[in-house]
């Protein structure tokens, strides 16, 4: 479970929770519920929110609660690629995080609004209880339809920090 930063906008307006704590606490709560015992959750600190927030001692004294901190783990510096081809699934509400989870074929479920949530990629129409027991693969031909889609009509080749490529120029 990729954290994003604490006052990420997508979770202030793109997500009917307005803190990333009332997240946390559903999904702790539904996984202490659903998740099968042998089932650990990871979350995986935003890398901006280092020295901003930290998420480690509220998830877990949310655990302890519910009886459940032996199988949660909270981590800053992960290699993500590996842990996602590896995890179960990826919950999100909308990070960059879910687009990596599906480029990795892992099921995901956003609890936002994700512009790749779409059925067939994600678990769409599923609800966070039901995904600890059941997860379905994103569709691989319809990933690589949506990358190449996104690529082809949203993305600019450049840098934000170098030059950008000549027949891109502007003129203020």
């Amino acid at each position: 479970m990729p954290l994003q930063t604490h006052n990420d906008f997508q979770i202030l307006q793109h997500s009917n929770y307005g803190s990333l704590e009332k997240f946390i606490i559903e999904v702790l709560e539904s996984f202490s519920r659903y998740a099968k015992e042998e089932d650990s959750l990871i979350f995986k600190h935003h890398p901006i929110d280092r020295g901003r927030k930290n998420y480690k001692a509220f998830i877990f004294e949310q655990a302890v609660q519910l009886g459940i901190s032996k199988r949660i783990l909270v981590l800053h510096d992960i290699h993500l690629p590996t842990c996602l081809q590896h995890a179960k699934g990826t919950i999100t509400i909308n990070s960059t995080v879910g687009l990596s989870s599906l480029y990795h074929h892992t099921p995901t479920i956003t609890l936002g609004n994700a512009i790749y949530d779409i059925e067939g990629l994600t678990m769409k129409g599923s609800n966070l209880d039901d995904f600890w027991l059941l997860q379905t693969h994103p569709n691989r031909v319809l990933f690589e339809k949506y990358r190449q889609y996104i690529i082809n009509t949203t993305q600019i080749n450049g840098s934000f920090y170098g030059l950008f490529p000549p027949k891109l120029s502007f003129r203020t």
